[in-house]
C-alpha cells in the first residue's frame, strides 16, 4: 500500500511537471507572436520616420542660393545686384509721347454717408509722379483719409453721379492730397470701386 501511494505521488508529480511544461510552452507561444508584432510595429514606425524626416530635413537645412552680396539669387537683378521696382524697365519700351506710370498706391475702401441720406462705397488708387511712393505720404495717411471722408460727406449723390461728377471728385481728391503733402506728388486718381446707394 505504501508502494502504491508512493507510485501515485510520483505519477501525480510527473503529471504536474508535464502540465507545467505544457503551460510554459503555451505561454511562450503567445509571447513569441506578441514580440513579433512589436518588432513589426517598431520597424514600421522607424521606416515612416525616415520616409518623412529625410525630405523635411533636406528642405529645412538647405541654404538658398545667394549671390556674392548675400541677396537671394532670384531677387538680385541689374548690373549692381540691387533690388529694382517692378516695371522699372518699362520706360525703355515707351513710345513717343507716351508717359511712364508712377507708383500706384491702393487706399483702403471708404464707406461714407453722403449729404442727403445716401452713402458711397469708394476705393481709390493714387498714382504718384515718381516711381516710388514718398515716405512722407505714409506719415500723412491718416490726415489724407480724414480729408477724403470730410470731402465726400459734404457732397450729395447727385453731385457724384455722372462722368462730370466723378472727374470733379478725382480733381478735388488730387488737389486735396497734394495740399496735405505740400508738393505735387499725386499725378492721377483712379476709382476701382464706386457704388452709391
Amino acid at each position: 500500500m505504501a508502494d502504491e501511494k508512493k507510485d501515485a505521488k510520483q505519477d501525480d508529480a510527473k503529471k504536474d511537471k508535464k502540465d507545467g511544461a505544457e503551460a510554459a510552452q503555451a505561454e511562450a507561444a503567445p509571447a513569441k507572436s506578441g514580440s513579433k508584432k512589436a518588432i513589426f510595429i517598431g520597424l514600421g514606425v522607424v521606416v515612416l520616420l525616415i520616409a518623412i524626416g529625410v525630405p523635411v530635413a533636406f528642405f529645412a537645412l538647405r541654404k538658398p542660393a545667394t549671390d556674392e552680396k548675400g541677396l537671394p539669387a532670384d531677387l538680385a537683378s541689374g548690373e549692381e545686384g540691387k533690388l529694382v521696382a517692378e516695371g522699372s524697365h518699362d520706360e525703355d519700351e515707351l513710345e513717343e509721347g507716351e508717359e511712364a506710370l508712377g507708383a500706384i498706391f491702393p487706399m483702403e475702401t471708404l464707406v461714407v454717408n453722403l449729404s442727403g441720406g445716401r452713402y458711397i462705397r469708394l476705393q481709390i488708387q493714387l498714382e504718384f509722379t515718381e516711381r516710388d511712393v514718398p515716405k512722407r505720404f505714409f506719415a500723412r495717411l491718416v490726415p489724407v483719409r480724414d480729408a477724403l471722408i470730410e470731402m465726400l460727406g459734404r457732397r450729395s449723390a447727385d453731385d457724384l453721379l455722372g462722368d462730370k461728377g466723378k472727374e470733379e471728385l478725382k480733381k478735388s481728391i488730387r488737389e486735396s492730397i497734394n495740399e496735405l503733402m505740400k508738393r505735387e506728388e499725386i499725378k492721377r486718381v483712379y476709382f476701382t470701386q464706386f457704388v452709391i446707394q
